[in-house]
């Protein structure tokens, strides 16, 4: 059975100059984080702008991403849509490209209540084809949060294998983790890596870490190595980095800080997600120039 652990970051998905994928940068960036130590690949998530791209682009997303990692890492494909039809297109599409692993964002923009994401996911999850699920949880932007107590119904009948939980708070969490020594919980608040592991999280799908991977491997490495002073300072780092990011507000300015390290990456990003202004680049260059 697939073990997460580690850092996984969600993926950018670079564009060209007629904004389609741009499979040269995408492989850059692929050897680029893998180099740097992360343990898995997150594509066509929230940070891979995958609401804004076609089910089409994603397949080819998922293919990319197995082909570049060579099997050096996993890959973890988000097929979580706003419906159940396309959510089961892009599972077949995942399953057809031989991806390790799939997430599935809870259904967005109406909101629901718990039977109707309940039915949802039950009838997503009979087309996985034995492949490990995890659940996305990010109410924030979906409008629907994943409960635990749903999460617990689901992992007892052997349907999913954890979950990806973007709340932010903290008991949400500790919930997840509280389901099972099995029930793997990664965290997708970049400002509560730490925090998460020491509750029992085994890893985080990060945006930052496409841009700074090291930090969030510093991190991990020395929770392990039970080094807390090292892995104290890190975060500190990791959450300057926040706050220069604005916590993920435009996606381009992960995109640009990624050129100012020298990976050949535009900062072009689909609309309606904007590219930065010349004033905004100059900041985010000043800021980050102690962290390169």
């Amino acid at each position: 059975m697939l073990r997460l652990k580690g850092v996984i970051p969600a993926v950018l998905t670079p564009f060209n100059e007629a904004y389609e994928i741009d499979e040269r940068a995408f492989n850059e960036l692929c050897n680029y984080l893998i180099d740097k130590g992360v343990r898995g690949l997150f594509v066509a998530g929230t940070t891979g702008e995958g609401p804004l791209l076609s089910l089409e682009e994603k397949a080819i997303l998922f293919s990319l991403a197995v082909k570049f990692s060579k099997g050096r890492v996993p890959v973890i494909a988000h097929v979580g849509s706003i419906s159940l039809k396309e959510t089961v297109t892009l599972i077949r599409s995942a399953i057809e490209a031989e991806v390790d692993a799939i997430a599935i964002v809870s259904p967005y923009y109406y909101k629901l209540d718990e039977r109707a994401i309940e039915e949802y996911y039950l009838g997503v999850l009979k087309e996985t084809n034995g492949l490990p699920v995890f659940l996305y949880n990010i109410p924030g932007l979906t409008n629907n949060s994943i409960t635990p107590g749903l999460a617990k119904k689901l992992f007892n009948q052997g349907k999913i294998n954890g979950v990806k939980d973007s709340s932010g708070n903290v008991t949400v969490i500790k919930s997840f983790i509280d389901i099972s020594p099995e029930f793997q919980v990664v965290s997708g608040t970049d400002e509560l890596f730490l925090l998460a592991l020491t509750l029992g999280a085994v890893g985080a799908v990060s945006s930052t870490s496409n841009v700074f991977p090291e930090v969030f491997v510093n991190i991990y490495d020395a929770f392990v190595d039970k080094d807390l002073d090292l892995a104290v300072e890190n975060q500190r780092k990791l959450n300057e980095l926040c706050k220069i990011f604005q916590y993920g507000r435009f996606i381009s300015s992960y995109k640009y800080a990624l050129s100012l390290r020298g990976i050949n990456i535009s900062s072009r990003v689909r609309s309606p997600q904007r590219e930065l202004t010349e004033e905004e680049e100059d900041i985010i260059k000043e800021k980050i120039k102690n962290f390169i």
